[in-house]
Parts: C-alpha cells; structure tokens; sequence
C-alpha cells in the first residue's frame, strides 16, 4: 500500500469501485488514473471495470461514455504503480462523446428528441449505441 493511504482509505476506493452509481465507478478509475495507488486489491477492483458497459458521465465539460472507458487508463495507472508492463486492450469500445456530438448522431439517425438533462442524454446515448451508430475503437492504455 502506498505511503499516505490508510487502510480505511482504501476500503472506501475499493466501496466505490464497486458502487451501484455508475458515475461513482467512473470517477474512482479517473482519479485512480491520475493518481495510482500501489494496492493489488485495487488493482483487482479496477479489472473488474474492464468489462463494464454502463454508460455514464465521464467527466466534466460532459463527457459521457461506458465506465470501462475510465477502466483502461485506471488499470495501465495501477499496473505501472506496482511495477507491472502488461498493456491494457479493450475491443470494440465506443468511444466517448460530448452532448454535442450525441445530439448531431442522434439528429442524423433521425431520432426523436428525448428528454433533457443527463439522464435524458444518456437514454439517447444509448439508443444510439443499441443502433450501432456510436463510433467504435480499440483502447489500448500502457503502464
């Protein structure tokens, strides 16, 4: 475990890595990017991430896309902490899109204005995905 970080510190990263709010599982990943802890617990947690679809705001100015998005920058992070050179590569992810763009793919599709706000943007978002109309890529995240 890295220096500063008690353990009580880290069973609260490892509760919202693990979080029913999809939003609280992003933002982990996007801190634990930023600033990796050294812990193989959440090193574990965040592989996990790898595979979650769920699409949620990514960040602000919004930015939305699927929780794995964050995952893959958050386990290269974790993996160079613990002096680990395995590349993180996700298939086939959509990539993440600001409001903007959701609302030109979606006018372009010719769907239907939704509702507003986040939720709003995230059931259009998703609609768009479900149609195979969000760009897709392969992320490839180094330690």
């Amino acid at each position: 475990m890295d220096a500063g970080y008690s353990e009580e510190d880290v069973q609260a990263l490892l509760a919202r890595l693990s979080s029913a709010e999809p939003k609280r599982r992003a933002n982990a990943l996007r801190g634990l990017a930023e600033a990796p802890l050294a812990d193989r617990r959440v090193l574990a947690a965040a592989e996990a991430l790898l595979h979650d679809e769920t699409l949620t705001l990514l960040s602000i100015p919004y930015v939305f896309g699927e929780v794995r998005w964050h995952a893959a920058a958050a386990v290269a992070a974790l993996r160079g902490a613990l002096q680990m050179s395995e590349v993180v590569r996700i298939p086939d992810v959509p990539v993440a899109l600001t409001t903007d763009k959701i609302g030109a793919l979606a006018r372009a599709a010719g769907l239907a204005p939704g509702r507003g706000g986040i939720e709003g943007v995230l059931e259009t978002l998703a609609r768009l995905r479900q149609l195979g109309l969000v760009p897709r890529r392969t992320l490839v995240r180094r330690p």
